[in-house]
């Protein structure tokens, strides 16, 4: 698949896995997901979404952030997760300040859950990808440990076969 990359600065070289931004439909499809998400939520419709079922939207919004980060910046998922939630900290400090908004400790937690699912959800993943290539190592260990014993039956078995006696000839 074809991609554009961008090399980063020096600066943040040392606290990213890749030294470019890779732009590639894996890179920018979470996102453009979010982008669309933020403004179909927040601009062109009005959720009027009660106290308990705006938590949905929190969750969703600050796990497709946590996503796009990771994904668009090939960052480690620790930094991914730490900037996704310190913009849900900052976020809600900042609507302490606006008139009609407020500060709520419940948006921090669901932001917080939103990232937290994330998290859980790459690591569960990436540890089911560790288990299959080990599982495929030891299958490929195993192969060629057994591989010349089967080899030396398979030829012993050849040779059994052609002998005069097995082939319904008898010595007499």
């Amino acid at each position: 698949m074809p991609s554009i990359r961008f090399h980063l600065p020096a600066f943040v070289r040392r606290h990213v896995d890749a030294h470019y931004i890779d732009i590639s439909l894996s890179r920018v499809l979470p996102l453009s997901v979010l982008i669309v998400f933020g403004l179909a939520v927040g601009v062109v419709f009005n959720h009027g979404l009660s106290h308990p079922f705006d938590k949905v939207l929190h969750v969703a919004f600050y796990g497709l952030l946590t996503l796009s980060i990771h994904a668009f910046f090939c960052c480690r998922l620790r930094i991914s997760a730490l900037v996704a939630f310190g913009f849900g900290i900052g976020g809600e400090i900042l609507q302490a300040f606006i008139p009609g908004r407020e500060a709520s400790l419940l948006d921090a937690a669901a932001n917080g859950i939103g990232v937290g699912l994330v998290v859980f959800g790459i690591a569960l993943w990436r540890s089911e990808q560790r288990r299959l290539a080990a599982e495929a190592e030891s299958r490929e260990q195993l192969m060629a440990r057994i591989g010349p014993v089967l080899n030396r039956v398979q030829v012993q078995r050849a040779l059994a076969s052609s002998l005069p006696s097995s082939r319904g000839v008898s010595d007499r």
